[in-house]
């Protein structure tokens, strides 16, 4: 933001300026409290030619989850207006009502930017996932896609099944802290795949700025124009949708 200053219009257009302060409090009056935390792509990749080998990235890569490093040191709670734009048609083309996309206003005091993670984190949802087991001999932990939270109202079931048909009990076979499953009783055998169903934070990703750059200079009260930033609008989508399927598997270290 720069300290620059410019005169003041003799007269005034003839409009209603949008007021920055009263539109963020209508933020805080009708929205949810969210955490945004940026992030960007993962340099892991095989080659270090940009171009040609953006796409050559380890799956299984342990600096990043999926091509994508989020900066939790700089994430920040404030309160987003999010609604549902699936709702101006009356069936999607891929025969499904739910398209897992919403826009979301944010105060004019947050940044926002491509690829940032966004977290509802009043309310909670349902995950399944597809892991399979470490093959590793003696590694008793694997990794889940999301933080698991526990203490939801409404979303606390924790299933896991294997492919046998064996169902593992929570805190008898196993423990969950965060992203990691720790086996502390019987387990699917190294290197098999199963299934969990586990409470998460609704978490999106921001895919398009339609309300990117914009900006007003306050002049109410003022011998100059002051700078000032608009509340951003960003497109966001679910972030296992918008990365690709919550089936894929995760192969713990």
């Amino acid at each position: 933001m720069t300290k620059n200053t410019y005169p003041r219009r003799a007269s005034k257009p003839g409009r209603v300026s949008l007021i920055p302060g009263e539109f963020d409090n209508l933020v805080v009056d009708q929205g949810i409290m969210v955490r945004i935390t940026p992030s960007v792509l993962c340099p892991r990749r095989s080659g270090n030619d940009v171009e040609e080998d953006s796409v050559n990235h380890d799956l299984n890569c342990t600096l990043c989850d999926g091509m994508i490093i989020d900066l939790h040191e700089h994430a920040v709670e404030d309160w987003a207006f999010i609604q549902s734009i699936s709702l101006d048609r009356t069936y999607d083309p891929a025969s499904r009502f739910d398209v897992k996309d919403a826009m979301m206003t944010t105060r004019a005091r947050v940044r926002l930017a491509y690829w940032y993670k966004v977290e509802i984190i009043d309310f909670g949802s349902q995950f399944n996932e597809l892991i399979k087991r470490s093959p590793k001999a003696g590694v008793n932990i694997d990794k889940l896609r999301y933080p698991a939270v526990d203490g939801l109202e409404d979303y606390n079931i924790f299933s896991l099944i294997d492919g046998e048909g064996i169902t593992y009990a929570k805190d008898v076979d196993y423990r969950v802290d965060g992203q990691e499953i720790e086996w502390i009783g019987g387990t699917p055998a190294a290197g098999r795949l199963y299934s969990i169903l586990y409470p998460i934070l609704p978490t999106f990703r921001i895919l398009e700025m339609p309300h990117e750059n914009r900006y007003y200079y306050d002049q109410e009260k003022s011998p100059v124009k002051v700078p000032e930033h608009l509340p951003q609008q960003a497109h966001i989508r679910w972030d296992y949708m918008a990365r690709g399927s919550g089936s894929d598997p995760v192969i713990a270290g």
